[in-house]
């Protein structure tokens, strides 16, 4: 059975395994490194180098540090500032990666890598930080939707919060905090 080739209008056999095929040519191995997946010389997969490992090890790494971080900005107060601690880890891990990819010479996966992960580490960083500034604000909120047993008291504990945080914002900047109306 022969399939007609994408490249020229000639019929293409597969190769046979027996050795050369019908016509005596020995059979052209199909994709990079051979049928199998075998590195040039055939002796197997080729093995990332010791930077490219490198550059997989610190993404790997990078990528625990901000789901755990994440995962932590989501908590109730004092450990959402453990999201904060774990974001500066991850801003030090993306720069890291950066020069591993470097290294490497995989520069456009660092560069994607590095920079989107100090980004998203540096807004979990920043929200910390905001949450500690915060702090007894936010605190009340969380006390306060905790004894909340209705959705009515819950709507109340967030408006509460929401007048609270506009207060604080206007004392800050006097100017009244954007998004909430205006007295």
């Amino acid at each position: 059975m022969s399939t007609p080739s994408p490249v020229d209008d000639t019929p293409r056999t597969p190769p046979s395994t027996g050795g050369p095929g019908a016509d005596g040519q020995e059979p052209v191995p199909s994709g990079p490194g051979g049928p199998t997946g075998t590195g040039s010389d055939g002796s197997g997969p080729e093995k990332p180098s010791g930077p490219q490992r490198a550059m997989v090890r610190y993404s790997l790494a990078l990528t625990g540090l901000l789901a755990a971080a994440i995962i932590c900005s989501m908590l109730s107060l004092p450990f959402v500032m453990l999201s904060g601690v774990l974001a500066v880890a991850a801003m030090i891990c993306a720069i890291i990666c950066l020069v591993a990819g470097v290294r490497a010479k995989q520069v456009p996966q660092a560069i994607v890598t590095g920079v989107i992960g100090f980004l998203v580490a540096g807004y979990v960083f920043v929200s910390a930080v905001s949450t500690a500034f915060i702090w007894d604000i936010r605190a009340g909120y969380e006390e306060c939707s905790a004894d909340a047993i209705t959705e009515q008291s819950r709507a109340v504990c967030q408006q509460e919060y929401n007048e609270k945080i506009g207060d604080w914002f206007e004392n800050l900047t006097g100017q009244p905090l954007p998004g909430l109306p205006a007295d």
